[in-house]
């Protein structure tokens, strides 16, 4: 599996503060590990969001991906406000 930044994905990443980059960090790499379902939580978004995935960084905050043919793109990452 391939992962990518998109430019996007890394100024959000930017703007939070750190302690929810370490988060952000910390679920990417057990996300990129394979443990999908447990702390991350992994799921399917509905609606105009339906092509993307999401899991958790932490309690506020989500990394909003999308997988393609063995490629995952890190789209962005925010409170529930970026899937607006």
């Amino acid at each position: 599996m391939q992962y990518l930044y998109t430019a996007r994905f890394l100024r959000s990443l930017k703007k939070c503060d750190e302690a929810v980059q370490d988060d952000v960090f910390r679920a990417v790499k057990l996300f990129e590990k394979g443990n999908n379902t447990g702390v991350v939580k992994l799921h399917k978004l509905h609606g105009k969001f339906k092509t993307w995935h999401a899991f958790s960084a932490n309690f506020s905050y989500r990394i909003i991906i999308k997988i393609e043919k063995g490629t995952t793109y890190y789209l962005d990452v925010g409170t529930h406000d970026v899937y607006r």
